[in-house]
């Protein structure tokens, strides 16, 4: 094998490895703590802060309009709320959730996301 070959297939290797590695972040077990969680009081504040900068999940989004209870009851309903932020941990894109924030969207979740 010539030289040329051994170093692609080392880089080929080294990046395959490294992309790997990447996928294996460990995800944080959320479970409800306790907390009392609502629309109201938590989650509102939760995706203004998290959700709705930039061209996210704001008024007009392509991505889905989480300005209002109603608006986000959409991918609540659809099971995509649930996935993306608890389950595969992948919203909000580009930061990473806490183990606090994660624990009282799980209460939100377990108790049925009530609004108020």
């Amino acid at each position: 094998m010539k030289t040329s070959q051994v170093i692609y297939t080392a880089v080929v290797s080294m990046c395959f490895i490294i992309g790997l590695s990447a996928c294996s972040e460990e995800k944080i077990d959320p479970s409800c703590d306790g907390s009392d969680i609502t629309y109201d009081n938590f989650i509102k504040s939760f995706v203004q802060s998290n959700c709705l900068g930039g061209s996210c999940h704001s008024s007009g989004s392509g991505n889905g309009d989480f300005t209002t209870f109603a608006k986000l009851q959409v991918v609540v309903n659809n099971g995509k709320f649930t996935s993306e932020v608890l389950v595969n941990q992948t919203m909000p894109q580009g930061s990473t959730l806490n183990q606090d924030e994660l624990n009282k969207v799980q209460c939100w979740a377990d108790a049925g996301f009530p609004e108020n």
